[in-house]
């Protein structure tokens, strides 16, 4: 609809404002003057065409060196060579906790026994995988107004921050004396580190997740910080994160994840065949390689690559076309004035220059609107790329000089071609 509307606009005007017949005759005729009116309007179409495009192959080339700029992020942890899987261990056959703990134990134990399997180590919830939980927390002696919010918990084991190479940076990882009965311990990432303790040692710190503690409230120490994961996307900082020792916050459905070989999904069969091995009635309720969790991490920016890619060339194709077919036309209106010129002592490479004039004014203009959207939608692009600057002058010049080059060729071969088919042969006919 809206095309029709658009295209059907500038007809409609002309006839409404009387076009009589003759001219128009006249305009087409062989022996006439150039359709004046129909360049134009056709110019005006080109350049419209080569703003867009411009816009469009900007935005593709914005998007390609964001999602290079993605994949050179660092996760924090390993991405290759480890697999992970998500059970649930029941209620109605482990209703105790110390049950459950020791299922996990058992699970991890014959695991690891299995060749090619490095380490095992459980976990709450993935990185990246878009879930997680936060709170609020006070550390022990912080004055009563001071209180950080949003704090990110993920409960874990040691096996957990091995197998996927997770760095140690200070203190200790859990270990089988922060058992259940145990005084309750916590590991902290860098970030928590550097917001809350600045300048201060955490190790040893006990923190409490209310925001004024009662008697009532549970204490953690603070016993070793871990370097940040990626957590939510890789677009976003890391934030501040707190992991429970999953004997002493203990639950029921839980991610394994393992250290594998090279291509961690031919180890799924190892896996069920040791999970049945313990309990054939708990199935493996999700499989994930973690190189997979990574890379759809970032599917959204890869799909808008290719979307953009595709429109972009989409809109590369049609600009080139059209400037094609408007240098073409006009040169083929113009086809007795050509042989005019070159009559009275006008060299080619003159007249040629003279039709290219008028195609490379289309051309800029085309260009110069596309640089100036490309400036006006710079705020709506910044929330997509990530790493460059939505304005950045290396890509949008790098595309305005491409995107001329080839328009400036499509306009240059109609014109050389009316310079080199005889033009005063129609000024002899006549």
């Amino acid at each position: 609809t809206a095309s029709a509307l658009v295209f059907g606009v500038v007809p409609a005007v002309r006839a409404a404002a009387g076009a009589s017949m003759h001219g128009a005759l006249k305009e087409g005729g062989r022996g006439g003057t150039v359709g004046v009116h129909s360049l134009r309007a056709g110019g005006l179409l080109v350049a419209l065409e080569v703003a867009l495009a411009l816009l469009l192959v900007a935005g593709a080339g914005l998007m390609v060196r964001s999602f290079v700029l993605l994949q050179r992020v660092d996760p924090g942890f390993r991405t290759d060579a480890a697999l992970a899987v998500q059970f649930s261990v029941p209620s109605s056959r482990y209703p105790e906790r110390d049950e459950v703990l020791s299922f996990y134990d058992r699970f991890i134990e014959a695991l690891e026994a299995r060749p090619g399997i490095e380490r095992a180590g459980l976990v709450g919830q993935l990185p990246l995988n878009g879930m997680s939980w936060s709170s609020q927390m006070k550390a022990d002696g912080w004055p009563p107004d001071r209180v950080a919010f949003e704090i990110l918990h993920r409960r874990a084991d040691r096996g957990y921050f091995e197998a996927l190479g997770i760095p140690l940076l200070r203190g200790r990882l859990f270990e089988d004396r922060d058992g259940p009965e145990a005084p309750l311990v916590v590991v902290v990432n860098e970030t928590f580190a550097r917001e809350h303790f600045p300048g201060e040692d955490p190790i040893g710190q006990r923190i409490a997740y209310d925001r004024t503690p009662t008697p009532e409230s549970n204490w953690y120490e603070i016993i070793g910080i871990v370097g940040d994961q990626q957590q939510l996307s890789p677009r976003v900082p890391a934030r501040a994160e707190v992991f429970e020792n999953r004997d002493q916050d203990w639950g029921r459905s839980e991610w394994i994840v393992m250290r594998t070989g090279p291509d961690p999904i031919q180890f799924l069969p190892i896996v069920r065949a040791t999970l049945h091995e313990l309990d054939p009635l708990i199935p493996i309720a999700a499989v994930r390689p973690i190189r997979e969790v990574w890379r759809t991490s970032m599917a959204r920016e890869q799909m808008l690559v290719i979307l953009l890619g595709i429109f972009g060339i989409v809109a590369l194709v049609l600009a080139t076309v059209g400037v094609y077919a408007v240098t073409a036309q006009a040169a083929k209106k113009r086809t007795q004035e050509i042989g005019i010129r070159m009559a009275l002592g006008a060299a080619a490479p003159q007249v040629l220059g003279l039709m290219l004039r008028q195609g490379l004014a289309v051309i800029g203009a085309g260009l110069l609107v596309g640089l100036l959207g490309a400036l006006l939608l710079s705020r709506t692009v910044a929330s997509i790329v990530f790493g460059v600057e939505p304005t950045d002058p290396v890509t949008l010049g790098s595309v305005a000089v491409f995107l001329g080059g080839v328009a400036t060729l499509a306009c240059w071969l109609p014109a050389w071609r009316a310079t080199r088919t005889d033009p005063l042969g129609s000024l002899r006919s006549d």
